[in-house]
């Protein structure tokens, strides 16, 4: 009697532990969906930052362009403004980059962020600065943006109907 009820114990508490595990199977998703979501948002947010001070910055937009143009053919202090907000960006997709590599970041926005970080380096003033930034950046985050460059398949930003004088 007493190990048919030891018996029902063990089989009781394996049923236990096995909807623990469930649980925290489903907790554990959850928590991933969620974070995943926070990480999205985040590095939208600071895109639309990144963005948003080409509207609140008189000249910007003209100096953005200018630099994408013909950096380092132009004059100061737009050469070094423009390094900067550069800068800035290399820093937004930095964040991005170690988001994907964590798994917090998926695919298909960590693509999007790429191929519009790489269209930067693939223009005349943007590969020249590319040379100078590079070295001061994750080589593995490097060697992506080359590999994406080198593909080709990279859109011209300075093509786009916004970039046009």
């Amino acid at each position: 009697m007493l190990d048919a009820l030891g018996n029902l114990g063990d089989f009781i508490g394996g049923i236990a532990v096995i909807a623990t595990l469930l649980y925290l199977a489903v907790q554990v998703r959850q928590n991933t969906a969620s974070v995943r979501a926070a990480s999205r948002q985040d590095i939208v947010e600071s895109f639309r930052a990144f963005n948003r001070q080409l509207f609140i910055v008189d000249g910007l937009p003209e100096l953005y362009v200018d630099g994408l143009r013909r950096y380092p053919d132009m004059p100061q202090p737009g050469r070094t403004k423009f390094g900067a907000y550069m800068v800035d960006q290399a820093l937004h997709f930095q964040s991005a980059f170690a988001l994907h590599e964590s798994g917090a970041l998926e695919d298909e926005t960590y693509a999007s962020y790429l191929t519009f970080f790489a269209s930067l380096f693939t223009t005349p003033g943007g590969s020249a600065l590319w040379t100078e930034l590079r070295s001061g950046l994750p080589p593995r985050m490097v060697a992506v943006i080359d590999q994406r460059i080198a593909t080709g398949e990279v859109p011209s930003i300075l093509d786009s109907p916004m970039q046009q004088e």
